[in-house]
């Protein structure tokens, strides 16, 4: 069982559609650049795939030029589309449909005939691509050389000889002459000095002011007592409240509950299934259609 598959985008299908479209004789390919603000590329496609059936339906807008026969040219693009499709992209074709959105006239004046439509080859046959071997090539590795000897020297060889400088020539100083010690001058004894006492000055006791009597202070009230009066309050009376006289209250035992009883269970049916029927096949067709030149 070969599990190998491929995935085609539509986008891959509607590029095939186009080329296909624009090899057809009196369609024209028109640049949406130098059409206008307006304008649209043509041709355009508009590819659908169903993905469970593998089948791809096709909605085409092409431009095609002036004056030619308009009905063969899209039965030709038509035939061109499902054709290339099928080569190349190994799919079936289940509808195409062809709309002329534009008309243009040659430049040059010539026209497109029936017959240039009905000698063109709606089939294509893939060309085999021709793929040349990569030629290897082995590196070449070259001969071995001998190695130079390297001579080496010691740093030894380049010291010089070390010159030791003269020791210099050390003087011993002389020692001073010793110095004579005159005799040394004793100076007179000072006569004793005798400081002077002072007087002791008297002492005199502090004289204070006589006494003075003291002046009597009368303070004032800052408010006077008034008397004041309070009304005459009533005595309290007695206050007789009615009240009806308490009920006793006897309550009576209430009567015990009786558990209750839920229905009898009903009998539990099983379903029984019907027999099962013997699948019927069904067998589907794809529908292709194929482009007749001979009508």
């Amino acid at each position: 069982m070969d599990t190998s598959f491929y995935h085609v985008s539509e986008r891959t299908i509607e590029r095939v559609a186009e080329v296909a479209a624009s090899t057809v004789p009196g369609s024209r390919n028109i640049d949406a650049k130098l059409a206008g603000l307006a304008g649209r590329s043509l041709p355009r496609i508009e590819a659908h795939i169903d993905r469970t059936t593998g089948l791809v339906a096709i909605d085409a807008e092409i431009a095609t030029s002036y004056p030619a026969p308009v009905a063969a040219i899209t039965d030709a693009v038509r035939a061109t589309i499902i054709a290339h499709i099928r080569t190349l992209a190994g799919m079936d074709v289940s509808r195409v449909n062809v709309t002329v959105a534009n008309v243009e006239s040659i430049d040059d004046g010539s026209r497109v005939t029936w017959d240039d439509v009905a000698t063109h080859d709606a089939f294509i046959i893939p060309e085999p691509i021709q793929v040349s071997p990569t030629e290897i090539t082995h590196p070449v590795t070259n001969e071995r050389e001998e190695l130079a000897p390297i001579e080496a020297r010691s740093l030894v060889d380049d010291m010089r000889a070390v010159t030791t400088p003269t020791p210099p020539s050390v003087r011993t100083p002389k020692p001073p002459k010793p110095v004579i010690v005159s005799g040394v001058d004793v100076p007179e004894p000072l006569e004793p000095f005798a400081p002077e006492t002072p007087m002791p000055v008297a002492l005199r006791a502090p004289s204070l002011p006589a006494l003075q009597p003291l002046t009597p202070i009368a303070v004032k009230a800052f408010g006077h007592m008034r008397p004041v009066e309070v009304p005459w309050q009533r005595p309290l009376r007695d206050i007789t409240v009615d009240r009806q006289p308490l009920k006793p209250v006897t309550i009576q035992p209430s009567a015990r509950p009786t558990s209750p009883r839920g229905p009898a269970p009903k009998p539990v049916v099983i379903p029984q299934a019907p027999q099962p029927k013997p699948l019927q096949q069904i067998t589907i067709e794809p529908v292709v259609k194929y482009y007749d030149r001979t009508n």
